[in-house]
């Protein structure tokens, strides 16, 4: 049988779009991506993928070109109040940082005749029993069958396609973040080191090619910050004003930050009920972001694409029982990945005292240790636990074939 539904926009050119455009292509649907930004982009352009993305962009073919931009984490130091030297554990295996910039551009180039409209977006959307009419900012008006939202956190097609208030799907986890690069001060390669204070922490990961480093700032707060409306003095003020006084590495990294282009963002999540109107729905963190200090955006996008191309190809184009299937395949990973997030802010970002934080950070190098320790013995807990039961071999003829 014929597809039906063949013409569908994605809104957004970032891991989700992207790599769900490529699925789309090969399997002969015609996708047209529009992206505001003329380049790839991101608010946090350190991306992790972990082994579950990093299985699912071999089954793409690109995982070596992915890797070859890429460093893994082989060492997360553990810096407590009062010692000298860090507690060292091996990192994740498995695992990848990339700037997201880079997995964008690969996904990309691997198109296989995707229409893109860059530097535009989406103003309006109008849909029916047949289609979708939507409206772009500088592109004339066209008639699509399916409309997909992988624009984001702070999606446009959210807002324009779902009832009732988008603020109402945005979930606050009680901090904010400061985000920054830097030249490489941990004297190290492939390496993320981390240190916390009361209601505060920091996070340095070094990036690929061992010379820059992300920083994540971390701080308690009641209320979530719009960074877009703070200019860099501002940004500046509010870091130190957290930092100012704490030791470790905190003053060259404040002296770092002065040079640098420091984001502020708070730690938030997407949540919905469902993630399809009619024919439009929605994949990656426009449904189901798991904020970006969880470290699952990637792998959680590329999932989504997968499953979103696969239940689109299984069904001929028949949207409505693909995406209730998309839905179903992912759920469970997407709870999974949303528990990560607010786990991260408690350890990087204690709620506690200087006495309940010294607690807190003796407990957790005795953890360490611990789990040191069974690693000597060959005893590993589980790792990847997000995303081990996704179920990628459903869609395993469609990435053979």
């Amino acid at each position: 049988m014929p597809i039906s539904n063949r013409n569908i926009l994605v809104s957004g050119g970032g891991v989700a779009g992207s790599a769900l455009a490529v699925w789309l292509a090969r399997r002969g649907f015609a996708p047209t991506v529009v992206d505001p930004a003329p380049e790839p982009r991101a608010e946090v352009d350190h991306a992790e993928v972990s082994r579950q993305g990093m299985a699912l962009l071999d089954r793409m073919g690109l995982g070596e070109r992915v890797r070859a931009l890429g460093s893994p984490v082989d060492e997360v130091r553990t810096h407590v109040s009062g010692r000298r030297e860090p507690t060292c554990l091996p990192g994740e295996p498995g695992n990848l940082t990339v700037r997201h910039s880079d997995l964008v551009r690969v996904l990309r180039e691997d198109d296989g005749g995707v229409e893109y409209l860059l530097g535009d977006g989406v103003t309006a959307l109008e849909q029916d029993d047949e289609g979708v009419d939507v409206t772009f900012a500088q592109a004339p008006a066209r008639r699509f069958d399916l409309v997909v939202g992988a624009d984001g956190r702070d999606s446009p097609v959210r807002e324009l396609a779902f009832p009732g208030p988008d603020q109402g799907r945005l979930r606050y986890l009680g901090a904010n973040t400061a985000v920054f690069e830097t030249a490489n001060l941990l004297d190290a390669d492939n390496t993320t080191a981390w240190h916390v204070w009361p209601h505060r922490g920091c996070l340095v990961t070094t990036l690929p090619g061992g010379d820059r480093a992300s920083v994540v700032l971390v701080v308690r707060d009641r209320f979530p910050i719009d960074g877009d409306t703070m200019d860099q003095d501002a940004r500046l003020r509010w870091v130190e004003e957290a930092f100012g006084e704490d030791g470790w590495e905190m003053p060259r990294l404040l002296r770092a930050a002065r040079d640098a282009d420091v984001r502020v963002l708070p730690s938030t999540q997407v949540r919905m009920d469902v993630w399809e109107q009619g024919r439009v729905v929605l994949v990656g963190d426009a449904a189901y972001c798991p904020d970006h200090l969880s470290g699952q955006g990637p792998t959680m996008a590329l999932m989504g694409a997968l499953a979103l191309a696969g239940e689109l190809v299984f069904t001929e184009g028949e949207h409505g029982r693909a995406f209730f299937s998309y839905e179903a395949a992912l759920r469970q990973s997407v709870r999974e990945a949303q528990t990560v997030a607010p786990y991260v802010v408690d350890s990087v970002a204690p709620e506690a005292g200087r006495y309940e934080t010294w607690i807190r950070e003796r407990a957790e190098l005795a953890l360490a240790r611990g789990t040191l320790l069974m690693g000597r013995l060959g005893i590993r807990p589980p790792l990847d636990s997000v995303g081990r039961e996704f179920a990628v071999e459903r869609y395993a003829g469609m990435l053979t074939d």
